[in-house]
């Protein structure tokens, strides 16, 4: 059976990963993927771009090692968003990758705010306030690189980085391009006055490819780095968030919930409706794997606020191997409401470097299993919030929630949503979407399957569980709610 091989940069591992037809893992290999400090101050942070192609790599080489023999019939990219670096008109590159963990930005973004008509450009790209987005980014670099931003003749994105690497061909995903706050979500293309902001041209960028593309195929200086066999299609990939949904099963309105760290909520929809407002409610839209399709999208703290509670209130048991169960255990015997302890999960350090989170109704018999139970509670009741937010912008379906990630395995957490929601949970049994998805479109790509989407229906996870609303505690929102 044929393979494809996934090459996924992401910020905290880099990975190479062979798929089947099937959806089944045939070999991976990883190794830690980091930032370094900037030349400038000891608080920013760029990527090593010789370092992350060196690690991928040797993963490459690792999982090929692994296959005898098995035919590998395509190669595709995933990454992070936004990042990218400047290349001069030999294909140098000029300057480091700034990274989206850098701080160098965040004062631009209020600059750009006030020197552009912030509302008119987001109802043109649909991003929304980050302060790592691609446009931020090069403002910085034409205001304190003014050397550099002269001599840049293509800005190129680190999944078209890896690309180019293997090929020798330069090319812009378009899944990257989305992100970067400089496309427009009328026609696909790229925004004119955004370009005219910042004195570039779209000539500045490669031309756009389509997820599935063929871009090129691996050269013999990539080949023998990589182990790769010679004259293998690179298959155009992208932006992670985008193959995740499409790896997960995801339909056209079909609300995507991401539950880590941070929860993304998600849907690929057509065109959203946006104004100041959706701005102000941190709605941000991306493009789609499937060209005319859009992916808008909410987030906030999560698991990390759920990390928040346990390192307060369960330090006693913070080295036992079954710690997460025991507190889910405790507020189990809760019951809804939490006896009037209310938790507002609103974690975020806003401009004046305050957070907005509060913890109401505590009493001298409180337990910490309130506690938790509350807090998984005001994150349900914010992800609601979220869904009536989101399904007001683009008409979601009013059926059942998709849940991946670390956040999906807790059953209690589950239920909750179920019930607050009014609608059922249905986890997905595919901890590897991402790279799935990927290999979705790059086995299409390549004619192994007449389109992604017959490749989906092939590879796509079986729901693991369902959880059903056991009654309606939507109609009772405020007995839930931290407002």
């Amino acid at each position: 059976m044929s393979l494809a091989i996934i090459l996924d940069c992401g910020a905290t591992n880099l990975r190479a990963i062979a798929i089947n037809k099937k959806g089944d893992i045939v070999a991976s290999h990883y190794t830690r993927n980091e930032t370094v400090q900037g030349v400038e101050q000891a608080d920013f942070h760029t990527w090593d771009f010789e370092q992350i192609w060196q690690k991928l790599s040797l993963c490459c080489k690792q999982v090929m090692s692994k296959l005898d023999g098995q035919t590998v019939s395509a190669i595709s990219v995933t990454t992070f968003g936004v990042d990218g670096a400047p290349f001069d008109a030999a294909g140098h590159q000029i300057y480091p990758i700034i990274s989206w963990k850098c701080p160098r930005t965040v004062p631009v973004m209020s600059q750009v705010n006030q020197e552009f008509k912030r509302e008119a450009l987001y109802q043109q790209n649909g991003i929304g306030n980050y302060s790592f987005n691609t446009l931020y980014k090069l403002k910085w670099l034409q205001d304190n690189e003014q050397d550099i931003y002269a001599r840049m003749d293509k800005f190129i994105f680190i999944s078209s980085m890896i690309t180019k690497q293997l090929t020798g061909v330069v090319s812009t995903d378009r899944t990257m391009a989305g992100t970067s706050m400089l496309t427009d979500l009328v026609d696909g293309g790229w925004n004119k006055s955004a370009f005219e902001y910042l004195g570039l041209t779209p000539d500045h960028f490669a031309p756009m490819v389509n997820a599935g593309d063929v871009i090129g195929v691996v050269d013999e200086a990539a080949a023998l780095v990589m182990g790769l066999p010679v004259g293998t299609p690179v298959i155009s990939a992208g932006h992670d968030t985008q193959f995740a949904l499409f790896g997960s099963g995801a339909e056209e309105s079909q609300a995507f919930l991401s539950s880590g760290t941070w929860e993304i909520l998600m849907a690929r929809s057509q065109k959203p409706h946006l104004s100041a407002k959706e701005l102000s409610q941190g709605l941000t839209v991306e493009f789609d794997s499937k060209e005319g399709l859009f992916n808008p999208a909410i987030q906030w703290l999560s698991s990390a606020v759920m990390e928040w509670v346990a390192n307060r209130f369960y330090a006693d048991v913070s080295d036992c191997t079954d710690k997460y169960e025991l507190m889910i255990s405790e507020a189990e015997s809760v019951p809804p409401g939490c006896n009037g302890v209310r938790f507002d999960p609103h974690f975020l350090i806003n401009d004046l470097g305050k957070g907005g989170g509060e913890l109401t109704g505590l009493s001298i018999t409180t337990t910490r299993g309130e506690i938790y139970r509350a807090a998984l509670e005001g994150l349900a009741v914010q992800l609601c919030e979220s869904v009536d937010k989101l399904t007001h912008s683009c008409q979601l379906k009013e059926d059942s929630l998709m849940v991946v990630g670390g956040g999906s395995r807790n059953r209690l957490w589950n239920q909750i949503r179920a019930d607050i929601l009014n609608r059922p949970i249905q986890i997905v049994d595919q901890p590897e979407s991402t790279v799935i998805g990927a290999a979705m479109y790059a086995f299409a790509g390549v004619g192994e399957f007449e389109s992604p989407y017959e490749a989906q229906q092939a590879m796509k996870p079986r729901f693991n569980t369902i959880y059903p609303a056991h009654f309606n505690a939507k109609e009772e929102i405020k007995e839930y709610s931290h407002a």
